[in-house]
């Protein structure tokens, strides 16, 4: 933890106040999960530089071998025409290590969609996520609990 990782690999972003005069040196951990180079840029550039945000740490997860960060299964689940609404849930299992569901409501209850869906994550994500489908009653009311008003799309339960 607060070690530095290889050139390319992804790891946590410390922000550090070297810059300021008459400040404490301050680090700040913001969460962000980021790949460093520090190879020559095209440009020109010689100094350390950051990839896009991969992820937040909070919102990492281990499954079957393989990390997975919920914006890049968000980005893979819109590409599938096939499913109209998702929510992501995250628990533990019976051992501790991660699990994913996929609340899908799909456009049609056909199983050569559902073998689709299954076949393109296989391939996307190297894993199967356990996937249940469920009415657009009940997706609304796992999107939209009591009191909220922005659509949830990640559940944690993990503790």
């Amino acid at each position: 933890m607060g070690q530095p990782v290889a050139d390319g690999e992804p790891g946590e972003v410390t922000i550090t106040t070297l810059g300021v005069e008459g400040m404490p040196l301050l680090r700040y951990k913001t969460g962000d999960i980021c790949k460093a180079y520090t190879e020559p840029c095209s440009c020109g550039r010689h100094t350390l530089r950051l990839s896009p945000v991969i992820g937040r740490k909070k919102q990492m997860i281990k499954y079957k071998g393989t990390t997975l960060f919920a914006p890049a299964l968000f980005e893979i689940i819109h590409r599938i025409d096939a499913i109209k609404e998702y929510v992501v849930e995250v628990y533990n299992n019976e051992i501790g290590t991660d699990e994913v569901l996929l609340h899908i409501t799909a456009t049609n209850d056909q199983e050569e969609t559902q073998n689709k869906i299954k076949a393109y994550l296989q391939a996307r994500l190297r894993v199967t996520p356990h996937i249940r489908y469920i009415e657009p009653d009940a997706m609304q009311k796992l999107q939209f609990p009591d009191g909220v008003r922005k659509p949830v799309k990640f559940i944690d339960r993990r503790k």
